[in-house]
């Protein structure tokens, strides 16, 4: 059974496909230059689908687009209103691009003092400008009861190669690679000694890096001459200039315990994941694994989830189970974006039992109150155990 979740749940691929990247190359310039020309001149047709969590059209919702022209670099907007059906289709005329489209809740809603996460897509994300027709599925989610929480942005280092200069011991399993796996202590927010102040260990974190080959012959000729200059070894050429497959596996040895993937992940607002976690369906391990090139990759919104960072997991912790074997008594946290190699994310811990709302307030974080009683609640940029998103 587990071999299917792990299946189902954990295997993220990144493609780019290689005849698209030649046919750019062989373009002549001429040709370039008519077809940039007849692309700026094109209108283009962005379609927003908008509903809310349980998939009911947002009626009314407000859309705000910022405009650019191409040839003059003058920017404009203009406002308007999601359709009975969820709709709203923005037009732009030629010579113009969508910097940036925001997505609020309805004047009625307002009123009634009902608040919508803002969703904002932008060009250095989600929107093609080379794209004529574009169509996004867009969830507004409302704001319900955020609460305090325990709130950290962690990470810790991971070795991809074992390098001349390393103070660590080489991995003997894996002589061109390393394996890191530490402990995480939820509660206090701490990875577990040396790396950090945990006390109990809740969940182990495992990432891995698999080197898969070199893009092309010259980047694999870039890693061999700066190997020769004595800059690096082969190996940290690898990292420099080669593909990999990183996974990152979390693994809960308390039984009771276990960790699920959200089966809803909004990169486009700060509530990212659903407002409570899941009642049932945790399993004890879980794997996410991408694939990462060196050539860039911009995946669309329908396919975001491709990149370890557009995903979120819920976890169940603390568990205390009756002579049953139902829970009696778990406590709950999240764990979202994932980046890196997976060593790298934000984790948020509800200290309250059997409470599931993760909603974070964007104003309270628990974690800061314990290690600065005195002090008061800083802006969020001002430290790291305080985060603006949930």
């Amino acid at each position: 059974m587990r071999s299917i979740q792990f299946a189902l749940f954990a295997t993220l691929v990144t493609v780019i496909p290689k005849a698209s990247l030649c046919q750019t190359s062989s373009v002549k310039p001429e040709a370039a230059q008519v077809s940039s020309e007849k692309l700026r001149a094109t209108p283009r047709v962005i379609r927003l689908s908008i509903k809310d969590e349980e998939g009911t059209p947002t009626v009314g919702a407000q859309v705000r687009v910022a405009l650019n022209n191409v040839k003059t670099l003058a920017s404009s907007g203009h406002y308007l209103n999601v359709d009975p059906t969820g709709l709203a289709i923005i037009s732009t005329p030629p010579y113009h691009s969508v910097w940036d489209i925001y997505v609020n809740s309805s004047d009625l809603d307002n009123k009634v003092g009902k608040r919508s996460y803002e969703v904002h897509l932008s060009e250095s994300d989600w929107i093609r400008y080379d794209s004529i027709n574009q169509n996004f599925d867009l969830t507004l989610p409302y704001v319900r009861k955020p609460i305090p929480l325990k709130a950290k942005s962690q990470g810790f280092y991971h070795r991809r190669v074992n390098g001349p200069k390393d103070v660590e011991p080489i991995d003997p399993r894996l002589p061109d690679l390393a394996v890191t796996e530490v402990g995480y202590d939820a509660e206090l927010l701490e990875l577990m000694p040396p790396l950090g102040q945990g006390k109990q260990i809740d969940f182990f974190i495992k990432v891995t890096s698999v080197f898969r080959g070199f893009e092309d012959a010259n980047d694999e000729r870039r890693a061999v001459a700066d190997f020769e200059r004595g800059w690096h070894t082969i190996d940290e050429g690898k990292v420099s200039f080669g593909n990999w497959t990183h996974s990152v596996s979390y693994r809960f040895p308390n039984k009771g315990d276990g960790i699920i993937l959200s089966p809803q992940f909004w990169p486009y607002c700060k509530l990212k994941m659903p407002h409570m976690a899941p009642e049932q369906g945790y399993t004890q391990e879980l794997t996410l694994t991408e694939q990462a090139l060196r050539t860039g990759h911009r995946p669309d919104l329908a396919h975001c989830r491709e990149l370890m960072i557009n995903n979120g997991m819920f976890l169940r912790i603390r568990t205390q189970l009756d002579k049953d074997g139902n829970v009696a008594s778990a406590n709950y946290a999240k764990i979202v974006s994932p980046r890196g190699a997976g060593n790298g994310f934000i984790i948020f811990y509800n200290p309250t039992p059997n409470d599931r709302n993760l909603e974070y307030d964007l104003k309270t974080n628990l974690r800061w109150q314990e290690l600065h009683p005195l002090t008061k609640e800083p802006m969020p940029w001002n430290s790291p155990y305080d985060v603006d998103s949930n």
